[in-house]
């Protein structure tokens, strides 16, 4: 700790840190522009003018650049001083006389981190009467709008973009008071955190063009904190609503960043800043009939079959209707779950029909995967690490997993990991790491990372070491590492991989074999269960490694949590680890699609769908047969897609902004998201759905009712449930891993200070209403029975002991900078913040020689099979996000990759659309052509919008032919 004195009252600060963060950590309100807590400092803009004094006798000090001066144990400051609030004013002055008085239109007004520093310097008056310089602006992209005039050269784009992200197609073009902040022509950003431009630009430059569709101010929306549905990285959000008048279905707005300091920091990838438009999407269940959405029945017209609207009471009815022959033993319903829905909602399924009938809707590769994921992570000898361990990690291998595209903010972490080798050589030179530009200058200097994939990626531009090979050339990598790592004694040969020769990889080992901190990636992305055991074999090599070297040094015992290895395995979807506690292995679709194909003497059926696109898993073929051998199909669905068109009942679910339920990311973290705004036409979550048709089931099957009593009890439970918090408390009483979840968030019940949180600000007015020549007024808010939220502004405006601030807003700071306010020192987690709760799963040693691996498959036959590799894309693999309007905009058409060899081998060219076939289904691909793609294999796209699923891990080549055209 530091002792120093501004404007003459004593702080003690930490060390090591420049003055302008101890002064934001004292909540002084200090300005500044080019500084960000997360890009260090290069003193561009001049604005953190500060005095500092000799000593206690000098009257007049020297200015100094706060973000630019180590706080010093005894030194003297003022923030308050003449001259430095003189210097400060006559900056933002200058900065003034080119900036448009464009605030009243500009989109930034009113979170406008450029006003805030205006104000708070006391410049008012404009004394400059020239000419103001102009730009041109551009194109880029259908994310983001370019307004160059508004710019004030404080270059945190350029900083953030290139040095932060890796973009190389936003650059600093001319120079002096001409700069120019831009692309060398219009056009899409190519990088995929182009989005964060808009909350790291300083005014209005970068705005974020997807809410320019609907925009309203800052303080007309309503906001509450959650969690991104669009990968299992777990990322915090906070989504902004606007109700615009009744019946009005498109109400979210925009989704901004929630700063949490283990998983997502500061910024968010393009997929879930940008994906939310699904919510708003025409894909929500309603017709172009219905007035507002609501649940939809399948009917005869003409010769065909449509759907049509349906009260939501006789929705209701119809679904209990079914219920009460399950009561009465005359039905069984089978419930098929999902990874994109909350624990709360697959758990009410789950109780409604069953143990037993409860299968999760996912393929039995899949399911496979994550519950050998949640089992690798049970081992003591491993932890899963969060992007700040990540990033500080001195060498980083990953395996397999195209993180750029299935986990992007990890690779970002990644990203900021391959400077580790950087800022330690500064700390040794003296530089602290938050003197940006000064350790970029250390040039030469890369931290270990070996990319091996499957194809070129994003990463390969920092990777030491990269190699692009099959999965089973990856596993024999792994182990190879593993055993150089337990056996010093013996020489070990490098696997035979094209690319890698002897002695890149005796370079190879002996990096891991030096590193102290070392991250091991890898993750589902090609559904390979002997490489997500391959990378746990190489973590236990680094911790036995460690422990030996511990007891050398005397240093921990063994198994302590110093020696533990860090391994992160990414899992697809929002809630994939999540599903998996609630199901074993066998309870998958293509089980399912066995035991109805074995069955007998079947019983009368329905198929409860919850929120899961069945031909998104499966072949068309075995999906078809699926829901030709039930009797009734009724869905439970955010958006339209192939099964709500076979499905005889729909209920519009709830998107994730529209109600409070729980999601546990791919490192084991339970954490809660909460209802944004009302949701508009028949809108509630999947749960509440069933807990109404529960209770309605009880009141048809009558007083005499015959069946099983468990099915009762089941029933009665689910009936009599009416917070989301009920549930969950139920979870952590039925499943020993959910029993933080009973901890997990506040009540439904519980307020702050005897009032509930707002989820608008105090300001909030309907002046910017949409629909004001129509009518002004605003309705009366809807109650919440989930969370202690208000849809209004009456209550606590800024919780911020709570984890149930979203609004970052302080005195003078209307920015989003004002997140300073809330941490205890910039960067540090937010005060109060919820950071979810680890699941209490029971530890156990995990025996990757013995676990069962992949289903055997025959080994290609290079002259007439291919191998599957899966391939992925930040725009495309979404399933939801596919239906935000800007990312299908951008989004290309399902695609197969060949090496050039292997395509002239099939006759084929760049560009040609083929066909893949198997069993009677047909597969349409546009053939690309990459020099990097192993030979023998084909690269597929997955996850694209009406592409399923290709089974198994080889095609033949009699499969591959021309398509349609």
């Amino acid at each position: 700790m530091a002792t120093i004195t501004i404007d003459d009252r004593q702080y003690e600060v930490d060390d090591g840190q420049n003055l302008l963060s101890a002064c934001l950590s004292l909540k002084k309100n200090l300005l500044y522009f080019c500084w960000h807590p997360a890009l260090g400092s290069v003193g561009a803009c001049r604005q953190c003018a500060v005095v500092l004094f000799k000593d206690a006798d000098d009257q007049r000090g020297k200015l100094v650049m706060s973000c630019m001066t180590p706080v010093k144990d005894g030194a003297i400051y003022s923030i308050d001083a003449p001259a430095a609030q003189d210097f400060r004013a006559g900056i933002i002055e200058n900065l003034m006389t080119n900036h448009p008085h464009d605030c009243p239109v500009c989109e930034e007004g009113g979170e406008c981190h450029l006003q805030d520093m205006t104000l708070m310097s006391g410049h008012t008056q404009r004394r400059f009467k020239g000419r103001k310089r102009t730009h041109n602006n551009q194109y880029l992209g259908p994310f983001i709008n370019h307004e160059m005039n508004r710019c004030i050269a404080c270059y945190r784009c350029v900083r953030f973009y290139r040095d932060h992200a890796g973009g190389t197609d936003l650059q600093a073009l001319g120079r002096n008071h001409q700069v120019y902040f831009g692309r060398q022509e219009d056009g899409l950003l190519d990088n995929g955190f182009s989005g964060n431009l808009v909350e790291v630009c300083p005014t209005g430059v970068f705005t974020d063009k997807t809410y320019s569709r609907h925009y309203v101010r800052k303080w007309d929306l309503q906001t509450a904190p959650s969690v991104c549905e669009h990968c299992a990285v777990g990322c915090n959000t906070a989504p902004g609503a606007r109700r615009d008048g009744k019946g009005d279905p498109r109400q979210l707005r925009r989704v901004t960043n929630l700063f949490h300091r283990q998983i997502n920091g500061y910024f968010l990838c393009d997929r879930g800043r940008f994906g939310y438009e699904y919510a708003n999407s025409a894909a929500r269940i309603y017709t172009p009939q219905a007035v507002l959405t609501q649940p939809l029945i399948q009917t005869t017209a003409g010769s065909g079959k449509v759907h049509q609207s349906l009260s939501p009471a006789d929705a209701v009815a119809r679904l209990a209707a079914a219920m009460a022959q399950m009561r009465s033993g005359n039905r069984r319903i089978i419930g098929i779950g999902s990874s994109r829905s909350s624990l709360e909602n697959n758990f009410a399924l789950q109780t409604l029909v069953g143990r037993e009938h409860f299968y999760a809707g996912l393929d039995e590769r899949s399911l496979a995967l994550f519950k050998l994921v949640d089992r690798i992570q049970r081992d003591p000898r491993i932890h899963s690490p969060g992007t700040p361990e990540i990033e500080r990690a001195d060498m980083v291998i990953v395996l397999g997993e195209d993180i750029a595209n299935t986990a992007p903010r990890i690779a970002l972490a990644v990203r900021q990991a391959a400077r580790s080798a950087q800022i330690a050589r500064a700390e040794e030179l003296k530089i602290p790491a938050w003197q940006d530009d000064s350790v970029r200058q250390l040039t030469g200097i890369r931290t270990p990372l070996l990319v091996a994939s499957a194809e070129r990626t994003d990463l390969d531009d920092i990777a030491s070491c990269r190699v692009r090979v099959t999965p089973e050339q990856m596993v024999a990598l792994a182990d190879v590492l593993a055993q150089a790592l337990t056996a010093e004694s013996r020489e070990i040969r490098a696997p035979d991989i094209a690319g890698l020769d002897t002695g890149e990889f005796t370079a190879l080992v002996e990096q891991l074999k030096q590193a102290r901190h070392p991250v091991i990636v890898s993750g589902c992305g090609l559904q390979s269960q002997e490489l997500l055991k391959a990378a746990a074999r190489l973590a236990f090599a680094i911790t036995r490694r460690r422990e030996v070297q511990h007891r050398e040094n005397q240093q921990h015992q063994t198994g302590s949590r110093e020696a533990r290895a860090a391994l992160y395995l990414a899992c697809p979807d929002a809630n994939s680890l999540g599903l998996a506690q609630l199901c074993d292995a066998r309870q998958n679709l293509n089980q399912l699609h066995r035991e109805r194909q074995s069955e007998h003497t079947p019983q009368p059926t329905t198929l409860l769908v919850m929120e899961a696109d069945l031909y998104r898993q499966l072949p068309a073929s075995v999906a078809d047969q699926l829901c030709a051998g039930v009797d009734e199909i009724i869905q439970l669905e955010v958006v339209h897609n192939r099964t709500s068109a076979r499905a005889d009942l729909i209920l519009p679910a709830a998107a994730t902004p529209e109600y409070e339920g729980t999601l546990v990311n791919s490192s084991g973290l339970a954490q809660r998201h909460y209802a944004v705004y009302e949701g508009s036409g028949w809108i509630q979550a999947s749960w509440r759905w069933l807990a109404d048709a529960a209770a309605a089931s009880g009141e048809l099957a009558g007083a005499e009712l015959s069946g099983d009593e468990e099915t009762h009890a089941r029933l009665q439970s689910l009936a009599r449930w009416r917070h989301v918090t009920q549930l969950s408390v139920a979870l952590a009483e039925s499943y020993p891993e959910l029993a933080p979840l009973a901890e997990l968030g506040p009540d439904w019940d519980q307020t702050i200070e005897g009032q509930k949180t707002a989820r608008q600000p105090h300001r909030y007015s309907g002046r910017t209403a949409i629909q004001a020549e129509r009518q002004v007024a605003e309705y009366k808010p809807l109650p919440d029975d989930d969370a202690p939220m208000a849809f209004s502004m009456e209550g606590i405006q800024f919780a911020s002991q709570s984890p149930l601030q979203a609004n970052n807003w302080a005195p003078g700071w209307n920015s989003n900078q004002a997140i300073h306010c809330y941490q205890p020192k910039p960067g540090a987690a937010r005060l109060g913040q919820s950071s979810g709760q680890p699941l209490a799963r029971k530890a156990g040693s995990f025996h990757p020689d013995t676990a069962a691996g992949d289903a055997a498959q025959p080994a290609a036959d290079p002259s007439n099979g291919f191998r599957i590799l899966l391939l992925y894309r930040m725009f495309g693999s979404g399933e939801l996000s596919n239906y935000a309007g800007a990312i299908a905009s951008v989004t290309e058409e399902p695609f197969a990759v060949f090496h050039p060899q292997d395509l002239a081998l099939l006759s084929l060219t760049a560009g040609q659309q083929i066909a893949i076939t198997e069993s009677g289904d047909r597969w349409q691909l546009r053939a690309k052509v990459s020099d990097t793609i192993p030979r023998h294999c084909i690269g597929i796209s997955t996850g694209f919008t009406q592409m399923a699923s290709i089974p198994g891990a080889y095609i033949e080549r009699e499969q591959i032919a021309p398509g349609d055209a």
